[in-house]
């Protein structure tokens, strides 16, 4: 084992006195075959270095010391990810520095006619010794590459919340667009999602999934709620963005309407809002202005719930079975287009039943189902209430 160990020292000792040299020789290699190489994103200094820290730590493992990491490949991949250079342009120059590394091993071992064991040896040791570089120079390289990512992710988010908050000037809009992968121009519509616990996003993957659909979208996660900023087309518009939405898992989802000014963005946002608290488990997408009632119900829910008490009051008096069924079947009738025929086959009950129902609720309240006026005010009672007993 000592002669081999002997033979061994002397190989590594021996390839490392041409060292120098053979960095030269490898950096040349690499800009040979690799293209990217040959241009200013890899400085022939920075390849040269890179080269000369290769083959010292592999002829210092021929020589027996075996390495568990590499500090200065780390390093590399984290440069050269600082430059933008490809991982795949990376590893192609590593493939052909290890091919250049091994034939100057096995070319040295022959001319000191290196027995064969030795050489083998030799071998394993180079190659357990290109794994650790390699291995760490990918390391580095992705762990750069991460956190420019989140570097970038978390300067698109604090972008996305100042147009919500208005805080842009027009001068930088267009830029604001650019950097956030937005057109320059509308319509856009602004989201709220409602997450189901808090800090957790609303709608995961929504940016990649609208993207997918041609809806290019930008997100900030907020307390309890996920906005995004999403651009539609002519091939996209809102109801294919709802559509989408609608697939994903959130709590409740409000949708502006369509704007065509970045500098809107802001009052968009009140919009989107004011959708998200009209939602109801039944309908879990709510685009603003489509559902007036359900709009105006969600708009000041404090003031109008004490005008629905004012409506409803006389409901309190009875059981609450009663009083949900007197309101269910108004609402129902309200979906049928007044048609006591309509709503009784929705309820699956006789037309009859549902015209007792009814004149029940016009006693109870004072209202006739014949005045546009009450018609009007007991629909909005119910609007509120209903969204105020799913809550």
């Amino acid at each position: 084992m000592g002669d081999v160990d002997g033979s061994l020292d002397a190989l590594g000792a021996r390839l490392m006195e041409r060292v120098d040299e053979l960095a030269d020789a490898m950096a040349d290699r690499i800009r040979a075959g690799v293209a990217l190489y040959r241009t200013d994103m890899v400085p022939a200094a920075e390849l040269r270095r890179a080269c000369l820290e290769n083959l010292t730590l592999v002829f210092g493992a021929i020589g027996h010391t075996e390495p568990t990491e590499s500090r200065p490949s780390r390093e590399h991949g984290r440069r050269r990810a600082r430059d933008g250079v490809p991982l795949t342009a990376m590893m192609e120059a590593y493939r052909v520095g290890a091919r250049f590394v091994w034939e100057q091993v096995a070319q040295a071992a022959a001319a000191e006619a290196v027995p064969t064991g030795v050489a083998l040896r030799a071998a394993t040791r180079m190659w357990l010794a290109q794994d650790v570089y390699t291995h760490d120079m990918a390391e580095g390289y992705r762990d750069e590459a991460t956190a420019q990512l989140v570097d970038r992710e978390q300067e698109r988010s604090a972008l996305v919340q100042a147009l919500l908050d208005g805080e842009l000037a027009d001068s930088n809009l267009w830029e604001a667009a650019d950097l956030l992968r937005l057109p320059s121009r509308g319509p856009y519509v602004v989201i709220a999602a409602r997450a189901a616990t808090v800090g957790r996003r609303a709608l995961p993957h929504a940016e990649r999934r609208l993207s997918a659909l041609g809806i290019p979208s930008a997100w900030r996660l907020q307390h309890g709620v996920e906005l995004g900023l999403a651009a539609l087309t002519a091939a996209a518009p809102v109801d294919k963005l709802v559509d989408a939405l609608s697939d994903m898992p959130a709590a409740g989802v409000g949708v502006s309407t369509p704007y065509a000014r970045l500098q809107d963005t802001a009052a968009a946002l009140r919009l989107a809002r004011i959708a998200l608290n009209s939602t109801l488990p039944d309908q879990r997408v709510s685009v603003f202005g489509r559902d007036p009632l359900a709009t105006a119900a969600a708009t000041a829910p404090d003031v109008l719930e004490q005008v629905a008490d004012q409506v409803l009051a006389s409901l309190a008096k009875i059981p609450a079975a009663d009083r949900a069924s007197l309101l269910d079947t108004f609402g129902t009738w309200l979906d049928a287009g007044g048609s006591s025929a309509d709503a009784a086959a929705r309820l699956f009950v006789h037309p009859n039943t549902v015209r007792h129902r009814l004149r029940r609720l016009q006693e109870r309240t004072g209202r006739s189902l014949t005045h546009p006026r009450d018609v009007a005010e007991l629909t909005m009672a119910y609007e509120v209430d209903r969204r105020r007993t799913t809550d």
